[in-house]
Formats: C-alpha cells, sequence, structure tokens
C-alpha cells in the first residue's frame, strides 16, 4: 500500500505529469480534480448521523428521560445503571474466542428502519384488501410531500384518492400529538371507515341516477367472459345440429 494519502494522489500526479515523469495523464485524472478521494482508505460507521432505531422523535426524547431516570434511581441505590440494550457476553472457550478472532467481519450496511414500519405493517395485515386498490404513483398538483395531517382527508382532494399511507400518515400525527399506538389506529381506522363508506354510497348513487337517466351499466369481465361462453355454446350446438 502506497505511504501517500488518498487525497494527495492529484497532487502527486501533477508534480509527476509537470516533471516529464510520466506523459499521459491517467484516466482518473480529471475526475478527482472535481471529486478528490477521501483523505483515508479507512471506511468510517455512521457518517451520516441519521438514526436508525425507528423512533419517532418524541419516542426518542420519552425513553431518553426514561433513562436519566433510572440512571438516577440507580446512582442513589449505590448501583450500577445496565441499560435495556446491554446484553451479557457469554463465556467462551479459549479455542471458540481464538476461531472467533480469525474470523474476517464484512462490512455490511445497517438495516434502516423507519418509524412507519410497525404501523405499515399492522395497518396492512388488518386490511389486506387495500393493496388491491390501484394507486397513482404521479404527482399532477401540489406538493405531495408537504400536507397537514390534521385531518384525514386532505383538501383538494377525492374520496377515490384515500389510501392506507394516508392512515399510517393520520395515526403518527396523533401520536405525536400525546395519543398512545393503540388509540391514535383505532381514531385513524375509524375516519377511515366512515370516508370508505362515504365513497361507497356516493358511487352507489351516481350508478342508480346513471340508470334512471337512461344509462345502461357496463358489463364487468365475469359477465362479459359468461356472455362469451353462452354464445361458443349456441355456435357449437347449432354445428352440431347441421
Amino acid at each position: 500500500m502506497s505511504s501517500q494519502a488518498p487525497a494527495k494522489v492529484y497532487a502527486h500526479v501533477t508534480k509527476l505529469l509537470k516533471a516529464n515523469l510520466i506523459k499521459n495523464p491517467p484516466a482518473w485524472y480529471p475526475a478527482t480534480s472535481i471529486a478528490p478521494p477521501s483523505p483515508t482508505f479507512l471506511r468510517q460507521r455512521d457518517v451520516s448521523g441519521i438514526p436508525l432505531t425507528g423512533e419517532l422523535p418524541f419516542e426518542q426524547e420519552q425513553r431518553e428521560e426514561k433513562e436519566k431516570e433510572a440512571k438516577k434511581a440507580a446512582k442513589a441505590a449505590g448501583e450500577t445503571y445496565v441499560a435495556p440494550s446491554a446484553k451479557a457476553t457469554p463465556l467462551l472457550s479459549r479455542s471458540a474466542r481464538s476461531i472467533k478472532h480469525l474470523r474476517y467481519k464484512a462490512e455490511r450496511p445497517k438495516q434502516i428502519v423507519y418509524p412507519e414500519d410497525r404501523l405499515r405493517r399492522r395497518f396492512y395485515e388488518d386490511h389486506p384488501w387495500e393493496l388491491r386498490r390501484p394507486r397513482s404513483l404521479i404527482e399532477t398538483t401540489g406538493n405531495g410531500t408537504q400536507r397537514e395531517w390534521s385531518s384525514l382527508l386532505q383538501p383538494n382532494r377525492a374520496l377515490s384518492e384515500l389510501t392506507g399511507e394516508d392512515v399510517i400518515q393520520y395515526q403518527m400525527f396523533l401520536m405525536s400529538k400525546g395519543h398512545s399506538e393503540r388509540e391514535a389506529y383505532s381514531m385513524a381506522t375509524s375516519e377511515f371507515y366512515k370516508l370508505r363508506a362515504q365513497e361507497e354510497t356516493e358511487v352507489r348513487v351516481a350508478r342508480e341516477q346513471a340508470v334512471a337517466f337512461g344509462a345502461k351499466p357496463r358489463k364487468n369481465f365475469v359477465q362479459n367472459g359468461l356472455k362469451r361462453e353462452e354464445e361458443a355454446l349456441l355456435r357449437a350446438h347449432s354445428v352440431d345440429r347441421l
């Protein structure tokens, strides 16, 4: 391995070019002038500083407050505070320790956990048919990332655009206002059921009005299939008679 730091490679090659020790610059030479390499070959862990515990901000604050109170209580009792996540290391034999020491531990990316994951998992376990509803992934108007979740149905949005993700974001909003996860889930799903019932009622009334004004209802796939099957059977029966 070269003793030169990676960040000094560009300057080192520049000196070699000026001294005519090398005639043609390497293929990576222009790229390193724009984006110089890291100052060290060693990879750092958690350089972003993003929390990967999957906790909401208020949940993290509550956990830290509980840990502070537990540390104070342990200090007052003359005991040593041990974090709940800390696990006792099992005693290993000398051979097992030596074998484990010789193992190569590959660097792997950490698992990223979002606060919505557990809420999304529970909602779609209770409402699996919501995954079959068509959903548009194209935002045509407005900013889809900035919404006011004080209400489940967003302004200027139709009932048909309501999805399970809206329920999850609304539940997170209720949890940030002091409700427990169970209470927020009950409140969000109750309002979700009302809006779904309102949507079904509006669709049924619109269909009945259209039929009353002379519109012919469109047949679904099952009815079209049965009709084609009957026509095929009639054709086959007429051919047999001939």
